[in-house]
């Protein structure tokens, strides 16, 4: 079976919320459920595998507010919006409510269904088009296990959009110098979070502006001694070779122009990229087990 959808509703009444988990699973989607908007945002943004969110008509912004607001929905819309915009990824959204008539003005701009059976149906339906549809799954999909690093925080979140930038790139057959730089911001954003998500690199091996010095680094992961220091953690030699001709592959071609096509370092890069990337998780629950 496919992996589920998952999907946060949000609505005050919990006892909809749970009679709408059980069909929402023979479609093969997983609802989790918060009451109000300020913790159903707040789960959006910490759980990256939630793909589409329900919004209930009228609800609560705030956790201690006492009746629902009319305001509810844009708000929470705008702010869909604006984080999907920050995370450089489409969060598709829709109202399910009891009140049809009074969002007949929102029709334009979101798609509404009726909370009854029928509806219920039509919305599920919906949902499963529009994830279908999403570059953002169909990209994860490819390389899924390549993902787990950014999902549980080894590799920072805000590199994220990098990964998905050198698959739609690999998908396309764009091979131009510039996808190698990209490459590179990758390498370094993978440096700069075993620094700050957990305490592997120190802080000796970077520049004074944070960036990494990615000789340096390397060696590091390769458990070569550096100014002093040593991974000192079984790292295996292929991971310790991926690391090494990723570094001299992403920086060699600075030569180039960036619509100068390097087709054969950009398709080895893409699987050495993705080798680190799943060895990561297994690598940081051994040795840092307390940080994830």
């Amino acid at each position: 079976m496919a992996q589920p959808i998952k999907v946060l509703l949000v609505d005050d009444k919990e006892d909809y919320c749970k009679s709408l988990s059980g069909p929402a699973r023979y479609k093969n989607i997983q609802i989790v459920y918060e009451l109000d908007w300020e913790n159903g945002f707040d789960i959006l943004k910490k759980d990256s595998k939630i793909e589409f969110v329900i919004l209930d008509g009228k609800g609560k912004i705030e956790a201690d507010q006492e009746t629902e607001k009319d305001n509810f929905v844009i708000r929470a819309m705008r702010d869909i919006d604006k984080y999907s915009k920050e995370i450089d990824r489409h969060i598709p959204y829709c109202v399910n409510t009891g009140f049809m008539e009074r969002f007949e003005a929102l029709e334009d701009n979101v798609k509404i269904f009726e909370k009854n059976d029928n509806q219920r149906e039509t919305m599920f339906q919906f949902i499963i088009n529009e994830i279908t549809q999403s570059e953002y799954r169909s990209i994860r999909m490819q390389f899924n296990e390549a993902f787990m690093a950014f999902d549980m925080v080894i590799v920072s979140k805000d590199y994220e959009p990098l990964l998905v930038n050198i698959i739609k790139a690999y998908n396309e057959k764009d091979y131009r110098k510039v996808n190698l730089n990209i490459q590179r911001d990758l390498l370094e954003g993978i440096y700069i979070s075993l620094n700050k998500e957990i305490p592997c690199i120190p802080i000796e091996l970077f520049k004074d502006n944070g960036l990494p010095i990615q000789e340096h680094c390397t060696k590091f992961m390769e458990n070569k001694n550096i100014s002093g220091h040593r991974i000192n953690k079984d790292v295996p030699q292929v991971i310790k070779s991926a690391f090494r001709k990723l570094k001299e592959s992403t920086n060699g071609y600075s030569h180039l122009s960036n619509t100068d096509v390097v087709k054969i370092p950009f398709l080895a890069n893409v699987f050495l990229i993705m080798e680190i990337l799943e060895w990561l998780p297994e690598f940081a629950q051994t040795h840092y087990e307390n940080y994830i």
